[in-house]
């Protein structure tokens, strides 16, 4: 491990974190001030932060543009029937439908939450269940305004993975490390998760430069592979395992390591 923590560290102290910063969904999210506004951004960059990173770039710039200068009022204020009529974007797996069901089930989860934030819903025992529970509480919001009954579709539920059943939920997890973390890029505005609990978010870039420095054997996205990395991450930096998250990704795109 000690050969493990040397490479990761001198890439992490090499870093040049605000280059990247503009290769990556959180430069959306930091475009803000107001917490609100940042979370919102948060949730909704992260949860469509796949495929090439142009095109997820290119989809959220025209989403946040619709948005304006505060996202967090306009999910609380826009009515799903007015928006269907407006948008015209979608992105792979998820239509014009499918992206305002996730919008109105964000509105909905707000208005309901006793903290005015989603942090609330993150509750459970440990981080795989906090996650869970998210989902199962986002999935108890009735779609019938979005489509005309009260259904769940694919493109939507692709949105919402749940841990339980092995999924990665690299993009949560990674919501969760912005919300969560005060260091580096991300902006601790969570309190009821330590760092410490956190999961990698496991993509083909944190999974592949795992595998090449020994942080573990496996070849599948799973869930069972995150908890892996993340705790021999935890042998390194117990108290904030994800320290390296961003620079993992990062040094494989640009192959620093």
């Amino acid at each position: 491990m000690d050969e493990i923590r040397d490479t990761l560290e001198r890439l992490y102290n090499s870093f040049n974190f605000e280059t990247a910063i503009q290769k990556d969904p959180i430069r959306f999210p930091k475009r803000y001030r107001e917490p609100l506004d940042i979370e919102i951004a948060g949730i909704i960059s992260s949860s469509f932060a796949y495929g090439s990173i142009q095109c997820f770039c290119n989809f959220l710039e025209g989403l946040f543009n619709i948005m304006g200068e505060h996202p967090s009022e306009f999910i609380l204020d826009f009515q799903p029937s007015y928006i269907l009529k407006k948008f015209s974007i979608k992105y792979r797996f998820s239509d014009v439908d499918d992206i305002v069901a996730y919008l109105f089930i964000i509105q909905k989860l707000l208005k309901n939450s006793p903290s005015n934030s989603l942090e609330y819903y993150f509750q459970g025992e440990n981080t795989i269940l906090k996650i869970s529970n998210f989902v199962k509480w986002a999935c108890t919001v009735n779609l019938t305004p979005v489509y005309g009954k009260n259904i769940k579709s694919p493109g939507l539920l692709h949105l919402l993975p749940d841990p339980l059943k092995g999924s990665p939920c690299k993009r949560i997890n990674l919501f969760v490390r912005w919300m969560v973390r005060n260091q580096d890029i991300d902006f601790g505005l969570w309190k009821s998760i330590k760092p410490s609990e956190l999961i990698i978010p496991l993509d083909v870039h944190v999974l592949r430069v795992s595998k090449r420095i020994g942080l573990t054997q496996k070849s599948s996205q799973s869930m069972k592979t995150a908890l892996e990395i993340t705790e021999k991450l935890k042998r390194i930096n117990p108290t904030d395992p994800l320290k390296y998250d961003f620079v993992l990704c990062h040094g494989d795109i640009n192959k620093l390591i």
